[in-house]
């Protein structure tokens, strides 16, 4: 049992959020990928701030002031990914990490699925059986409704179940969503919901919130 604690409490959870950090010439905004208690990793656009760095973490509603230390720098095509390390933290930022982290625990139990469908019946049924088997179904009503969803970091939706909806094919949705919400993983709906429902299972498996079901089991 104290073995499974520790792990938890040093594993690394696909928590989205924002991070700014703060320097003499100005402050830089990013994206954190993900969230352990003693640190993270971000993505920004710009050059690596020099140490010590100083950063706020925006986590939902929550948000909060850290001093950290970059450990590791990766240069990608675009952006840079920083791994930091936590120094000195207060006890409401320290509060609201452990709220996500048990958040996105809880969500390796819930396994929550977007489904973006116009087919009214089709998308009633397809949440009932999601259902049945144990998941966590949330229907989009419109494109924007989709998008709003899954920017919501408190619902840590990782798969998105897709049929040609709103004057969109698939393609140009499963793009939509993998542009802006990369880590989420898509499948196409179908006539034969069974089989769409393991399309999802399948989906879920591969994500990194199942990766965290499996390492704390």
């Amino acid at each position: 049992m104290q073995d499974r604690a520790e792990r938890r409490r040093a594993l690394r959870v696909p928590v989205r959020g924002g991070v700014v950090f703060y320097a003499e010439d100005g402050a830089m905004h990013g994206t954190i990928e993900n969230l352990s208690r003693g640190g993270a990793l971000v993505t920004v656009a710009g050059a690596v701030p020099e140490e010590p760095i100083d950063l706020e973490l925006k986590l939902g509603l929550d948000s909060g002031w850290i001093t950290a230390r970059a450990v590791r720098v990766e240069r990608t095509a675009r952006r840079w990914k920083i791994a930091v390390a936590f120094d000195q933290i207060g006890d409401e930022i320290r509060a609201a990490i452990d709220a996500a982290i048990l958040a996105a625990l809880r969500a390796t139990h819930r396994r929550p699925v977007l489904i973006i469908d116009d087919d009214v019946e089709r998308r009633g049924d397809l949440l009932d059986l999601l259902s049945a088997r144990g998941m966590t179904p949330v229907a989009a009503r419109t494109p924007l409704d989709a998008i709003e969803l899954l920017t919501r970091t408190q619902l840590h939706i990782s798969v998105c179940l897709l049929a040609p909806s709103f004057g969109h094919s698939f393609a140009e949705l499963r793009a939509l969503v993998s542009d802006s919400f990369p880590w989420v993983s898509t499948a196409e709906i179908s006539n034969d919901l069974e089989q769409t429902a393991d399309r999802a299972a399948h989906a879920w498996s591969g994500t990194e919130v199942a990766r965290i079901a499996r390492a704390v089991s």
